[in-house]
């Protein structure tokens, strides 16, 4: 029986072709290590991301919140009535338990004259949100439509 030929890993100059070479053997062990942690830093920032998604959303509300209610103290508005009649018209769209709700100032649009002026509020009762916008007439708070 013939011996099989030796396979040459040698191309016709003579060369070790660089796929079989102790070089490049490393170099793409390198890259595929270098693609490995990419992807999983990649991973990591969007779990990272998701995580405190949440956490950042509701600080943003917050800052939204304290600025419309700076906004609206340096109008002179009273909260103590804008919370009233936020909550006067909370029931009016059908929320059960107007005291069992949390109200939260989210925007003031102060325009010139008293009856142009608007606040929104978000009204949550643990089980939906509502956007109210109350607006002036003859000086009162009541809702108006968006």
């Amino acid at each position: 029986m013939p011996s099989a030929a030796p396979i040459a890993l040698t191309d016709p100059t003579g060369h070790v072709p660089l796929a079989v070479s102790v070089v490049g053997v490393a170099v793409l062990v390198i890259v595929a290590l270098v693609a490995l942690l990419v992807l999983s830093g990649w991973i990591a920032g969007r779990r990272h991301d998701h995580a405190r998604r949440d956490v950042t959303d509701a600080r943003i509300r917050a800052a939204n919140a304290s600025l419309a209610a700076a906004h609206a103290a340096d109008e002179g508005w009273d909260p103590a009535v804008l919370h009233a009649a936020a909550r006067q018209a909370a029931t009016a769209v059908g929320v059960a338990d107007p005291d069992a709700v949390e109200l939260v100032l989210v925007a003031v649009d102060d325009q010139p004259g008293v009856d142009a002026d608007r606040a929104v509020f978000t009204v949550r009762d643990g089980e939906r949100e509502i956007e109210l916008v109350l607006g002036r007439a003859g000086g009162a708070w009541a809702p108006v439509a968006p």
